[in-house]
């Protein structure tokens, strides 16, 4: 019990913190996600369809060391349709490139495509999280890379090192989608999952 205590306090402190971000660009997709009609509607709907996986989903995150409102990532990269086909090859819940899917240990080939398992493949990208969170040190760069790719965020550094991620944007030294994607991701948790204090 003692251990499950410190686990749900832990979970809540590193949740609290993808919920309490303060940022004009958040707050403006939060107001779009609440009041403009179709952001409502597929926030809605994305939430719905991903019933059935949130918790397993919340569980792997967890599992991985990872803040389990990562969870709610699929809303803003699938909507939560586990066969969704993306731009560049893109596939499944996270929308997974074959070669990053294949980095972290899924079969993609002729045959079989590990991407469309709801469960493996939240493995992976929960491996591919932890490692870019790793790498970056906090979650906005980590989504941004996750969103652009490693190497666009490395070339954004390597001009402006130890730039935020917000600082990299405003300078529009990452893609304005990367700045829309991050900021959606985090204002899509203060919707689904608000926090109870910031």
């Amino acid at each position: 019990p003692r251990a499950q205590a410190a686990r749900n306090a832990a979970r809540a402190n590193s949740d609290r913190g993808l919920a309490c971000l303060d940022r004009p660009e958040i707050d403006a997709w939060e107001r779009r996600l609440r009041f403009e009609q179709r952001f409502q509607v597929s926030v809605t709907d994305s939430v719905a369809r991903g019933a059935p996986y949130l918790e397993r989903v919340r569980e792997i995150m967890e599992d991985a060391g990872l803040p389990p409102t990562l969870a709610l990532l699929p809303v803003v990269e699938s909507g939560f349709r586990p066969g969704a086909r993306g731009t560049l090859g893109c596939r499944g819940l996270w929308q997974l490139r074959a070669g990053t899917a294949r980095r972290f240990g899924l079969v993609v080939n002729a045959h079989r495509d590990d991407r469309l398992d709801p469960e493996l493949a939240t493995g992976a990208a929960a491996r591919y999280l932890r490692l870019l969170h790793a790498r970056y040190g906090d979650w906005p760069l980590a989504l941004a890379a996750y969103n652009a790719g490693e190497g666009r965020v490395d070339r954004a550094l390597a001009l402006h090192p130890g730039a935020t991620f917000w600082a990299l944007a405003e300078d529009r030294q990452l893609p304005h989608a990367s700045l829309d994607y991050v900021s959606h991701f985090f204002a899509v948790v203060r919707i689904v999952e608000p926090p109870k204090a910031c």
